[in-house]
C-alpha cells in the first residue's frame, strides 16, 4: 500500500502538479521504494515506475518477469519487456499530465531527494512532461512521523539519554579506580547497552577524546585509539531506534577533571548559545504561524558562531532530518553544503547540533538535541538540554 497516499495527492494538488511518478532501477531510490510500500523481500532487477496522479487511482509500469512482484499494489499494473515498451508505456503512464514531480534536485540543491539519473529525466520530460523536484512532496510523504513513529522516537530517546549517563559513570568510575579506559573501551560499553536495550543502529556511537573532538566524524578505531584520563576532554554522539522504527540522536560533552580550561568552557558556551538561538527562533516562529525553512536556522546557528569569531571552525549544516535512516529524507537545517529551502511542517522531526572543532588546539565540542514539529509549536524530544560540561 502506497504510505499516506491522500496526504501526497493532497500535497500535490497544493504544489498544482498533475501526479508524482515514482522511479527506480534495481533499488537505487530508496524514496520510491518506500513510498510505494513495496516489501523488501520482493524481486526488483528491472525498471519500474509508479504514476500517483493528483486524483485517481495509482498506474504502475513494470517488467514481465517481475509482475509477481507487484501481485498485491494498489492501482492498475501495465508490464513491458523491450526498450521500447519501456518508452511507449511511460508515455501511456502519463497521457494527460503536464508537469509531475520526481526525485530530481536542479542544481543538485538537495541530494538527499536527488535519486533519478539524468537519462530518465529525460526521457519523461521528451515525453512533453515537466518534471520538478518532488523535494516538498517526499516531505510529506516520507518524513512526517505518524503516531506510533512518534512513540518510538520517544523510547529510543529515553534509552539513549539513560545510556548516556551509563556510559559516563562508566568512565567516571573508571578513571577513580585507576583502570585504563579507552574509546574503544567506551563505544563497546555503549553498543553491549544497544542490544540489552534492543535498540539497533547502522553505526557503533562516535567517543572521542582529545584532538579525535575535532575532527567531526571521527570513528574509534584500534590503529588509533586513544586513552580516556585527567584532564581530557571526552565527545560521545550515539544514535539508535527499535527495530522499524524511527531514530534518535544526541551529542554530549563531558571533561574529566573538576575544573574545565578557560578556552573550552568558552567554545562550549558559543555553541549552546547557537543551539538555543536555533531552538528560540524556531519555536517562536512556528507559535506565531510563520513559515520557517531549513536553511534559515542553520544561518541562525552560524551567525552565533561567526559573531565569537569562530566561523570558519564550522564545517557542517546545524541540523538533519530524523527519520527510518538516522539520515532521514526530510528538512535539513543547511545552508551551508546545501541550500535546504523546505518548510518545517508538522509531524517532522530532526536534529539540531551545532559545532566547532578547533584541530590546532586539540578541541572539539558539538551539542546535539532532537526535535519534533507539532503544528504551532516545537517539542524537543531529548531533554534535558546540556548546559554544563560534564565533569567526570
Amino acid at each position: 500500500m502506497i504510505r499516506r497516499r491522500s496526504a501526497i495527492q493532497h500535497a500535490l494538488g497544493e504544489s498544482h502538479l498533475d501526479g508524482w511518478l515514482l522511479y527506480d532501477f534495481h533499488g537505487q531510490n530508496p524514496i520510491a521504494l518506500r513510498v510505494s510500500g513495496l516489501p523488501t523481500d520482493r524481486i526488483l532487477t528491472r525498471r519500474w515506475a509508479c504514476f500517483i496522479p493528483t486524483r485517481g487511482e495509482p498506474r504502475w509500469l513494470v517488467h514481465h518477469i517481475e509482475q509477481q512482484s507487484f501481485r498485491d499494489v494498489e492501482g492498475t499494473v501495465h508490464t513491458y519487456v523491450s526498450w521500447r515498451q519501456w518508452r511507449s508505456g511511460l508515455a501511456a503512464l502519463l497521457a494527460g499530465a503536464r508537469r509531475v514531480a520526481m526525485e530530481i534536485s536542479p542544481g543538485g540543491a538537495i541530494p538527499t531527494v536527488s535519486w533519478v539519473d539524468a537519462g530518465t529525466w529525460e526521457l519523461v520530460r521528451s515525453l512533453g512532461v515537466d518534471v520538478v523536484s518532488s523535494a516538498d512532496v517526499v516531505q510529506v510523504a516520507e518524513a512526517v512521523w505518524t503516531q506510533e513513529q512518534l512513540e518510538q522516537h520517544i523510547r529510543a530517546a529515553r534509552h539513549l539519554l539513560a545510556i548516556k549517563d551509563m556510559a559516563f559513570a562508566y568512565v567516571r568510575e573508571s578513571l577513580r579506580a585507576g583502570r585504563p579506559l579507552t574509546e574503544l573501551d567506551v563505544q563497546a560499553f555503549i553498543v553491549r547497552l544497544f542490544r540489552e536495550n534492543d535498540l539497533v543502529t547502522d553505526h557503533p556511537p562516535i567517543v572521542a577524546v582529545d584532538e579525535h573532538t575535532a575532527d567531526p566524524h571521527f570513528a574509534p578505531h584500534a590503529e588509533d585509539n586513544r586513552h580516556i584520563r585527567p584532564g581530557t576532554w571526552l565527545l560521545i554522539d550515539m544514535w539508535a531506534k527499535e527495530p522499524g522504527g524511527v531514530y534518535a540522536d544526541i551529542t554530549w560533552m563531558a571533561y574529566a577533571g573538576e575544573r574545565v580550561p578557560s578556552r573550552a568552557q568558552c567554545v562550549f558556551q558559543v555553541v549552546r548559545q547557537a543551539r538555543d538561538a536555533v531552538l528560540q527562533t524556531a519555536r517562536e516562529r512556528l507559535q506565531q504561524g510563520r513559515v520557517v525553512r531549513g536553511w534559515e536556522l542553520d544561518d541562525i546557528a552560524r551567525e552565533v558562531i561567526r559573531q565569537a569569531g569562530l566561523a570558519d571552525y564550522f564545517p557542517h549544516r546545524t541540523g538533519h532530518s530524523l527519520g527510518q535512516d538516522v539520515h532521514g529524507h526530510g528538512v535539513n537545517l543547511d545552508n551551508l553544503e546545501t541550500h535546504d529551502y523546505r518548510e518545517l511542517i508538522p509531524g517532522i522531526g530532526f536534529t539540531v547540533e551545532p559545532g566547532v572543532y578547533m584541530p590546532e588546539e586539540g578541541l572539539g565540542v558539538r551539542l546535539e538535541v532532537d526535535c519534533y514539529v507539532r503544528p504551532g509549536d516545537l517539542e524537543v524530544t531529548t531533554l534535558p538540554l546540556q548546559e554544563e560540561w560534564v565533569l567526570l
